[in-house]
């Protein structure tokens, strides 16, 4: 008899185990190492496509970093929040967690105001507390400058390192995106390394917003292997004494395209549809059956439903010109179609591949975000 699902399809949940991202964390565990022999470690980002397992990667990335002593902290951002509440939240989300109470009492006495908020010790933990006599300055780079420096230097007296890890990047404003990279900048010294995760064209912005982070590290994460999401699939229902068909497993490998999202919920509704301790191939096709049910009525029409009238015809296009057995279109096989220029259009594109529909994986070619959305947008259209 099957127990509780072990899937996890849910956006930021962390399947168990976190499967094709093993280089991901030993490249941070190395950068970790390097901060602990007292040696600089450029900020790493990871970039990616919504769906991919940033997220999941980032609390993995936190666990081990806190397992290890140090402060690690996670933000998602969001829209208009400034870099100092970004700061705030990772701080007293890592300081709560430390094993070394020495360090998390020594916190509150060593850190400045940020933002017109002091670090305090309560009852309940580390939390900052309101100073009604400040005010937030126009300007808080030297702010948040010196509430990091204070903050790894009482790190570095303890023989620890700080983890800033901060989720959703593209979402920082441009001017608050340019004060935490040139605030990363002035930390050299210190035991504090920035881990960051956002879309594709995050890179460009950011460079767009500071020229310092030519020197970060940025590292995509793609699309699981096909031995990568057969052991997603695999493995956690093993741990529960269940078993899958091979050809079941093949078969949601196949369809998933080896997309983390979907790898989850195409497993997720098979162990949904199967009855016993094996999952075979005909609970596979039910459980794809009602997985792509699922999509039609959420994922997908939630995509496509945001789009605007211009950016929906721009859509269409691709959906109506991508070959039946390829993936890409040209953009300017797309603009032709529509009768106008590339140019013309370019707006329009940037703000679909904004939005997290499509993405521009080479120079002038174009690829839906998920797999399976051009048959939709096809059978939306027929």
């Amino acid at each position: 008899m099957k127990g509780i699902n072990p899937y996890t399809p849910g956006a930021g949940t962390r399947p168990e185990p976190l499967g094709g991202r093993d280089q991901q964390v030993a490249i941070v565990r190395s950068l970790a190492d390097q901060v602990d022999g007292g040696r600089e470690a450029n900020p790493i980002v990871f970039i990616g496509l919504r769906g991919v397992g940033k997220t999941s990667l980032l609390y993995e990335i936190r666990d081990m970093l806190r397992q290890r002593g140090w402060m690690a902290g996670y933000y998602e951002v969001r829209r208009d929040v400034e870099p100092g509440q970004a700061i705030r939240t990772i701080v007293t989300d890592s300081a709560n967690e430390l094993p070394n109470s020495k360090l998390r009492a020594a916190l509150p006495g060593a850190l400045a105001r940020i933002g017109g908020m002091k670090l305090a010790l309560g009852p309940a933990g580390v939390g900052f507390t309101v100073d009604t006599r400040a005010t937030v300055p126009p300007d808080p780079y030297d702010d948040l400058v010196g509430f990091l420096r204070s903050l790894g230097k009482v790190a570095k007296d303890h023989g620890t390192g700080v983890a800033i890890i901060v989720d959703e990047l593209q979402v920082f404003r441009k001017r608050d995106l340019a004060i935490l990279i040139q605030a990363l900048g002035a930390l050299r010294d210190l035991p504090i390394m920035f881990i960051g995760a956002g879309l594709p064209y995050l890179p460009a912005e950011m460079s767009k917003a500071n020229t310092y982070t030519e020197r970060f590290r940025f590292e995509r994460l793609d699309y699981l292997t096909a031995q990568d999401a057969r052991e997603a699939i695999i493995a956690p229902a093993f741990k529960q004494g269940v078993t899958w068909d091979s050809a079941a497993a093949d078969r949601l490998v196949a369809e998933s395209d080896g997309y983390p999202y979907l790898v989850q919920l195409f497993a997720s509704e098979s162990w949904n549809a199967a009855s016993g301790d094996t999952i075979t191939e005909n609970a596979a096709g039910q459980g794809l059956t009602v997985a792509r049910r699922l999509l039609d009525s959420g994922l997908y029409a939630a995509r496509y439903e945001r789009l605007s009238e211009g950016e929906r015809q721009y859509v269409d296009a691709m959906a109506e010109l991508m070959p039946r057995t390829g993936k890409r279109v040209g953009s300017g096989a797309v603009a032709a179609h529509l009768g106008k220029t590339l140019n013309g259009l370019g707006p329009v594109r940037d703000r679909i591949i904004r939005k997290g529909v499509i993405h521009s994986p080479t120079a002038g070619q174009l690829e839906f975000s998920v797999p399976g959305f051009v048959d939709y947008v096809r059978r939306r259209n027929a």
